[in-house]
């Protein structure tokens, strides 16, 4: 809560004009829907004549597990419908979409002015008002330098703050008005992380190492790998101990995060590990980082289980669809 503190306190010198970039950022939502899940509708998974549209974004960036050559990747952008470049005045959200394994930078949108069912999702969630709309970022996690998945994953946070958060909020009109360590920390309320699988253990990565940077975090399909892969099934009080404490060790509660995450029924890879995790997040000893709620007016923390869900999209977007309208 402290660091919550200092942010808000920081925001009021940004509107005095006397640090940063000379504006206060906006406070975040207070009113939020009901946490229980809901049904996509069928229609959202068409195309719609205002949609968004999906480009692309270069960065350099290095091999941060170890050998430290920098190259050029790509990320794919969606930016919604609407979305001006010359109308600075007009800020959006950012969330980052990590994939899973084996899978690109391109495995939610198929490609730049592609169409797919995560976008068709998202342009009918934005134009029938069900979420703000916001940039959606989809990364890779792959390295040229280094091809084990997991290592790669590990160190991604570091390559998420100080490489793709600057070339992305550089460029388009997001509350990051300044790609300074200080300016991304200022708008981390206005910035979400989440990924599928291997892209979940990712998100958890990312919690654990870039609470600063990143304040919402929607894991689909697998639990924090950060003392051992599966170790949210095999250790999940001892995992959950070692994200609880890396909150607050940063001077964090739960008022300062919040997490949306999912798992199907039917997910025999990823559920028999994310479960027990989540059963202990629930736990009194973890309610100062972690508290249930059905609202998060209440609370910052809520997991579905998609009955009949499997390990793939089809989740993936249930549990999108019902996580992000709470963020943004």
């Amino acid at each position: 809560m402290t660091k919550l503190i200092q942010m808000l306190a920081a925001g009021m010198l940004l509107a005095l004009g006397m640090v940063g970039c000379g504006k206060a950022q906006p406070q975040r939502r207070t009113d939020y829907p009901d946490n229980a899940f809901a049904e996509v509708p069928q229609d959202y998974f068409t195309i719609i004549q205002d949609g968004g549209t999906v480009v692309s974004v270069k960065y350099e960036t290095k091999d941060y597990t170890g050998k430290k050559e920098k190259y050029e990747k790509t990320a794919l952008v969606y930016l919604p419908n609407g979305y001006n470049q010359t109308d600075a005045d007009t800020k959006y959200n950012v969330f980052y979409w990590m994939h899973g394994g084996g899978g690109t930078e391109k495995e939610a949108f198929g490609g730049v002015m592609s169409d797919s069912d995560y976008k068709n999702m998202l342009d009918h969630m934005i134009k029938n008002g069900d979420m703000e709309p916001c940039i959606v970022v989809t990364p890779t996690y792959n390295n040229k330098f280094n091809g084990d998945a997991t290592a790669c994953c590990n160190a991604f946070w570091q390559e998420l703050v100080n490489d793709l958060i600057p070339a992305v909020e550089g460029q388009y009109n997001t509350y990051c008005e300044k790609t300074t360590k200080s300016g991304i920390k200022a708008s981390r309320l206005h910035r979400g992380f989440g990924g599928f699988s291997m892209g979940a253990a990712c998100t958890w990565w990312v919690f654990e190492n870039a609470l600063d940077e990143v304040a919402y975090f929607l894991p689909v399909a697998g639990d924090s790998w950060a003392l051992g892969t599966g170790a949210g099934g095999s250790r999940p009080d001892e995992a959950t101990a070692h994200l609880a404490d890396s909150v607050r060790d940063k001077g964090y509660d739960w008022e300062d995060l919040w997490i949306y995450c999912g798992v199907g029924s039917n997910d025999t890879m990823a559920g028999p590990n994310m479960k027990p995790m989540i059963n202990s997040m629930k736990k009194e000893d973890f309610s100062d980082v972690f508290k249930w709620a059905d609202n998060f007016k209440d609370g910052n923390f809520y997991f579905i289980e998609r009955d009949g869900g499997w390990h793939d999209y089809n989740t993936v977007y249930r549990v999108a669809f019902n996580g992000l309208p709470k963020f943004f």
